[in-house]
């Protein structure tokens, strides 16, 4: 298959914006400093007519009126030097503006990309600021948008810096913009971008951090590893849900936990571990609901915080594995109370640390997973139909990197793998994770 060739790039300024403004981070935002930038494309089919300069255009406006709600997208990062080497981390609202770029790869079909199992290099190309990390934000846009015209259909992929917001901004900005393409005059919600701070902790949050020197990964240093797609219907993760809480004596445990323990035993394995290997299996999960009283639900900075679930790999395997891993990472979440938030976020400001993806995560026998089943991806309707395909960008794969996401049937889930090709395809050939 051809590159994808790049026809135009533009800067999209919110038409509106009147007065800058900075807004200071806080640590569950400044955690995201050293990570890649979030991305996620949509794939549609072509519409019968096809005007493409009208189409182009079209989406470029109803961008530019979506920023008029999203200005800290349209905006750039700015650090600040204090006294004793500290420095501190900001978004300027300043409208620099987003990137908006038009691209064609007229040897490339819908096809091609829905029907392999294995998700093909070529999906590099439909992204823009590959290879960016959030600290870029002080010179590089903070949301990219490149639209990718393919032979029978159009790529949509959307890129933003992950300090600006988790993927609750990302799926809200994406809806926005969507509806509003559509024809839509308002949102369902207007976003708020002032962070949130306890009482005692002092605001900027200054922290001694030379950002790009310190950063220890080079950004060309990692080969993305294969990636492969599997799929579960909605009968499938309720037999999983039942299951576990069965094994486990409980009604506690969620669908998703079923499904991630069912996930973990799997990579166990196919990767053929010794039963007394400790296992790791890492997630992010919401604090907005956590605190007391809870951050508001148009809250749209970054609202997670890691959560670490480790056991023996011989625990998982047993006949009561799934239980009892389900059961380990829902009571390992519901640590996350308050008062614990509350303390992490202090302890932050005290000692800084940095969400960091080493290329050895598979050496270190650890799962990650990224995005949500509660993200609607699918929801993208920009006026010719749903998306017929979902597909995660190349920022931040890595081998044991997971992301999963709600899909196309209701209560079916989407989940993209990577892991190098022989332990993919142990799990393919793994007849109780196919069930």
């Amino acid at each position: 298959m051809s590159s994808v060739q790049i026809l135009s790039s533009t800067a999209i300024h919110a038409p509106n914006h009147s007065n800058h403004h900075t807004i200071d981070l806080n640590p569950w935002d400044l955690q995201f400093l050293t990570f890649e930038y979030s991305q996620m494309g949509y794939l549609y089919r072509h519409s019968i007519n096809l005007d493409t300069p009208n189409r182009i255009q079209h989406l470029k406006h109803s961008l530019s009126s979506t920023l008029d709600y999203f200005q800290p997208l349209a905006g750039r990062l700015n650090i600040t030097q204090h006294e004793n080497d500290l420095i501190s981390c900001s978004i300027m609202c300043n409208n620099k503006g987003a990137l908006f770029v038009y691209a064609l790869a007229k040897n490339i079909s819908v096809v091609d990309i829905l029907e392999p199992t294995y998700i093909f290099n070529i999906h590099h190309s439909f992204f823009s600021l590959n290879g960016v990390f959030n600290y870029d934000g002080i010179s590089q846009p903070l949301l990219a948008v490149q639209v990718t015209e393919l032979i029978d259909g159009i790529f949509i992929s959307v890129t933003i810096n992950h300090v600006v917001g988790d993927g609750n901004l990302f799926t809200h900005f994406t809806n926005s913009w969507a509806r509003i393409s559509k024809g839509s005059l308002e949102l369902s919600k207007l976003p708020i971008f002032e962070r949130w701070y306890p009482k005692g902790i002092e605001c900027p949050i200054r922290f001694p951090f030379a950002i790009v020197s310190q950063n220890n990964h080079s950004k060309n240093d990692h080969i993305i590893p294969p990636m492969r797609m599997f799929h579960f219907t909605k009968e499938n993760i309720a037999k999983l849900k039942f299951k576990a809480n069965l094994e486990a004596g409980t009604t506690n445990i969620s669908s998703f936990q079923a499904l991630f323990t069912h996930i973990w035993r799997s990579f166990i394995r196919s990767k053929n571990l010794d039963l007394q290997t400790e296992v790791h299996f890492v997630l992010d999960i919401g604090v907005k609901q956590r605190l007391i009283p809870p951050l508001p639900e148009n809250y749209y900075g970054v609202a997670v915080i890691e959560c670490v679930v480790t056991m023996k790999a011989g625990e998982l395997l047993e006949d009561d594995g799934l239980g009892k891993g389900a059961l380990k990472m829902n009571k390992m979440i519901a640590l996350h109370s308050d008062e614990m938030l509350r303390s992490h976020y202090q302890n932050w400001s005290i000692t800084p640390n940095f969400v960091i993806t080493p290329d050895d995560v598979v050496n270190n026998n650890s799962l990650v997973i990224a995005s949500s089943p509660w993200f609607d991806f699918y929801g993208n309707d920009f006026g010719w139909g749903k998306p017929l395909g979902v597909i995660s960008g190349y920022a931040s794969k890595r081998n044991g990197k997971i992301f999963m996401y709600a899909g196309v049937d209701k209560g079916s889930l989407e989940i993209e793998v990577c892991h190098p090709y022989e332990i993919l395809e142990a799990m393919g050939n793994d007849s109780e994770f196919m069930m």
